[in-house]
Formats: C-alpha cells, sequence, structure tokens
C-alpha cells in the first residue's frame, strides 16, 4: 500500500458521507479512478453502511422502559442524588456569598451591583420554579401517553 493509498484510505468514510472538500473529493475520486484497491476499499465501505442501515433496530417496549424509570431503586437514587446536589451547590454559595460580603478588598458598590444580579436572577428562578410545579398539579394531560 502506497503512502497516497494511506492518505485516501482516511478519507474514504468522508467521502462517501460527502463530508469533504471539494479539493478532497476530487483528490479521492481521481486517486479511485486508478487504484483497484482503493476503489474495492470504497465499495466495501459503501456496502457496509447500506447493511449498517438496513440493520434492524431493536425497540424497548414502553412498558419496560416506564417500570425501569418507575423502579423504586431508581427513584430512590434520584431523590438522594438530587437532594446531594442541592446541599451542596447551597453550602457553596453560602460560603462564596460569605466571603464575598465580608471581604474588604470588594467595593460595596460592587457588592451591591452583583447583589442585584444574583438576587434578581434568585428571585426569577423561584418564579419559575413556582410556575412550574403549579402548572404540574393542573396539567390535564399528565397521564396521557404519546
Amino acid at each position: 500500500m502506497t503512502e497516497q493509498c494511506k492518505q485516501i484510505e482516511t478519507l474514504l468514510s468522508g467521502y462517501i458521507d460527502g463530508e469533504l472538500t471539494q479539493q478532497q473529493s476530487q483528490k479521492v475520486h481521481l486517486h479511485i479512478s486508478s487504484c483497484d484497491d482503493c476503489r474495492k476499499m470504497l465499495e466495501e465501505l459503501k456496502q457496509l453502511k447500506v447493511n449498517v442501515g438496513n440493520m434492524e433496530k431493536p425497540a424497548m417496549p414502553e412498558e419496560i422502559l416506564d417500570e425501569i424509570m418507575q423502579d423504586a431503586p431508581a427513584r430512590s437514587m434520584q431523590t438522594i442524588g438530587w437532594f446531594l446536589l442541592s446541599v451542596g451547590c447551597s453550602f457553596l454559595v453560602a460560603f462564596c456569598g460569605f466571603h464575598f460580603f465580608f471581604s474588604s478588598d470588594i467595593p460595596i458598590f460592587l457588592k451591591l451591583i452583583y447583589s442585584g444580579i444574583f438576587g434578581g436572577l434568585f428571585f426569577l428562578f423561584i418564579s419559575v420554579l413556582r410556575q412550574r410545579l403549579i402548572a404540574r398539579k393542573t396539567d390535564r394531560y399528565k397521564g396521557v401517553d404519546l
């Protein structure tokens, strides 16, 4: 196998998928018109792509998927994970806020600006969370499967 064949081999997949630049595509086209080995490899890759595309993809039944998602260990692990993430983030925010507000190196106007920004974000988050919780309770289509 020549050095040029090695270079073309790395481009064949992109050539099949149409992902090469015009210059690269022309280079591959010219090479495969004169090289039987690379042309054969190109045909094998095309056939492989067709075969993989025609493979039947096994689908998981909805009942099994729902059972897995509603499994007691899965639900408890999810609850524990969210709790630990919330507690960790709360401590991190409290720690950073404490050092930010009690640091004498930061001017008071910067503290006020940052407080306004983060306070606004906090209230926006709370209002969106409240709306989502209300919508969740009153959703008429909650139990409808598609």
